[in-house]
């Protein structure tokens, strides 16, 4: 029935009382009480009036927690059981470089180091990628263009730390711009390897033409061969792996083993903390395992064996008379400036991210009581994710929202940047006095500007123990989590969305409720011709101020990025979606 115009409608959410408030109906329904048994009124006690206000203190807190700390801690718990995104931390990414490699090594993001920051403080850092450490030299690096064979920087003559001085000769290849590599290697050849270029950001155009162009490996006769050729699809960080262009079978055998040998616990760690791309991770590109009948040694290729020995020093000449492997990297015609943009090329290097592996034990008392677990107590570390929790007799601790696990299973949850722990109870109805978590933790934005050489020390134990670690770059790209809206408000989003990103509006919702500081999302969409054949793409552009990032050069690569494959994870199949980024000051 309607109620009478007029008549004001009240909520049927119950308003908040205050402790006065409470105080002054208690000492009410006592004068009424007294008055209705004595048929007299009560004179005032201070006392009394002191009994009703503490009692009231506590009443009054009774329906704070009613009325907010109850509902936002159901709808914290909807939100992690229905999977609405909540973006962690960023990790800061740096280029390393191992150096002293005697024999093969392989490493993985279960690969730990550390780099001190100028306070003295340490930073651990871990792989952003499977690799191998070789005994590998670059022995020669050229580009051709504009009718001249040009050397790049980073080559070092054999046994020393000298460099070659620069040189270029003209020669006749009626090529686009290419880029020839030599390696001195083992019998292993290229297989696992991370080859870093050092090209500055304002020669993107150049990094973007290297990741576009196919990597040729060169047979005995010194000449490209169909199943030498290789190119780069996008690896954890960003970075370039390379996989066999002409057998795809292999190459995805391959990409699923990885360059190293990887076991169950170094896959947790990528699953449990996908890292996007980072400033530095186009920069380094990464071998398969070549195959034995793939690892070709020549002395030089003949379209510029004529000319190298005018470019290297005449004591080296005979370095040189030796096979070696090599590789040729053709550009797209028409790029120039190839060689002032590469500043340097080296060896045995990937991306590694701020992201420390931290065991810590927690004591659990007598009575089962849940433990809530801080990083350290220190507000700027963070938790990315739990590799796992390990009870006192050696079982495996269940996620808080697994309804197949036993009741008597140890459970833990990630709330709000913290561990919370449930202890694991015997037949016999004792309790884990104790469990050993793993986790994943990052510094966010304090994991920036760690200066070169500041990661120096290798935590995990290596068979090669003469390799040695720093870092060639500046540290870059990490950044605290968001601050996200009330939960109620997060929860409208979920429900407005499904999870499912069909229409326009779908999409602006997804994006905004993915990054809070979006100001304006549009979208078009158009169909095109893909590797995977004809695609509906969503061209969806946003627009963000540089002044709410801590490093926006680096950052905004990264939010394009896992923007991206978050709307993809949710796009309905055969969808595709290209993210771009408008930065406004």
């Amino acid at each position: 029935m309607t109620p009478p115009a007029g008549t004001p409608v009240e909520s049927i959410r119950r308003v908040t009382r205050s402790a006065s408030e409470i105080a002054a109906d208690l000492r009410r329904e006592f004068d009424l009480a007294v008055h209705a048994r004595y048929g007299t009124q009560p004179r005032p006690d201070p006392v009394l009036a002191t009994v009703f206000h503490a009692l009231a203190v506590q009443i009054a807190r009774v329906y704070d927690e009613a009325a907010t700390v109850l509902p936002v801690a159901v709808l914290d718990d909807l939100i992690a059981t229905l999977d609405l995104p909540v973006r962690p931390a960023e990790p800061a990414q740096s280029v390393v470089c191992f150096t002293g490699v005697e024999r093969r090594e392989p490493v993985s993001p279960a690969t730990e180091l550390v780099g001190y920051a100028r306070t003295g403080e340490q930073l651990g850092f871990t792989l952003d990628e499977s690799m191998q450490l070789a005994p590998t030299e670059l022995a020669f690096a050229a580009v051709y263009e504009a009718g001249r064979l040009q050397l790049l920087p980073g080559i070092q003559a054999p046994g020393s730390d000298e460099s070659f001085p620069p040189a270029r000769a003209p020669v006749s290849l009626a090529a686009p711009p290419t880029i020839f590599l030599a390696f001195r290697t083992d019998a292993a050849h290229l297989g696992g390897l991370g080859v870093f270029f050092d090209i500055l950001p304002q020669d993107e155009r150049i990094a973007g033409a290297l990741r576009r162009s196919p990597w040729q490996l060169l047979n005995d006769s010194g000449r490209v061969y169909p199943d030498g050729i290789l190119r780069a699809m996008p690896g954890r960080g960003g970075t370039n792996k390379l996989i066999w262009f002409a057998d795809s079978a292999r190459a995805r055998e391959t990409d699923s083993r990885g360059p190293a040998d990887r076991s169950s616990g170094d896959n947790e760690i990528p699953a449990l903390a996908p890292v996007g791309e980072g400033p530095y991770g186009s920069r380094v590109w990464i071998f398969p395992v070549i195959p034995q009948d793939r690892r070709h040694l020549v002395v030089a290729p003949p379209a510029i064996a004529n000319v190298i020995r005018r470019m290297i020093p005449a004591d080296h000449h005979e370095t040189f008379s030796k096979p070696m492997a090599w590789l040729q990297i053709p550009l797209p015609a028409g790029v120039t400036g190839v060689a002032d943009a590469i500043q340097r090329i080296a060896v045995n290097c990937t991306t590694a991210s701020n992201i420390e592996i931290w065991n810590e034990q927690l004591p659990f008392d007598r009575v089962g009581s849940t433990v809530t677990f801080r990083p350290e107590g220190n507000a700027d570390r963070h938790l990315l994710g739990v590799v796992s929790v390990t009870g006192e007799s050696g079982t495996r601790y269940v996620p808080d929202a697994d309804v197949s696990a036993s009741p008597a299973s140890g459970r833990y949850r990630v709330k709000s940047g913290r561990l919370e722990c449930r202890p694991a109870r015997s037949s016999a109805a004792r309790f884990d006095s104790y469990a050993m978590a793993r986790l994943l933790l990052c510094d966010g934005e304090h994991g920036n500007g760690l200066e070169p050489n500041a990661i120096r020390r290798i935590e995990a134990k290596l068979d090669n123990v003469t390799a040695q670690v720093s870092n060639l770059t500046v540290s870059r790209g990490g950044s605290s989590p968001l601050a996200y809206a009330d939960a109620r408000l997060r929860f409208a989003e979920l429900l407005r969305s499904r999870e499912r990103v069909v229409t326009a509006a779908d999409i602006e919702i997804a994006s905004r409720a993915f990054e809070p500081r979006v100001t304006h999302v549009n979208v078009d969409s158009a169909t095109e011709v893909t590797e995977r054949g004809l695609e509906l793409v969503n061209a969806v552009r946003i627009s963000v101020k540089k002044s709410e990032f801590a490093d926006p050069d680096a950052e905004l690569v990264r939010l394009r990025d896992s923007l991206e494959r978050h709307l993809e994870t949710r796009c309905v199949i055969g969808h595709r979606f290209r993210v771009t980024v408008d930065a406004t000051a």
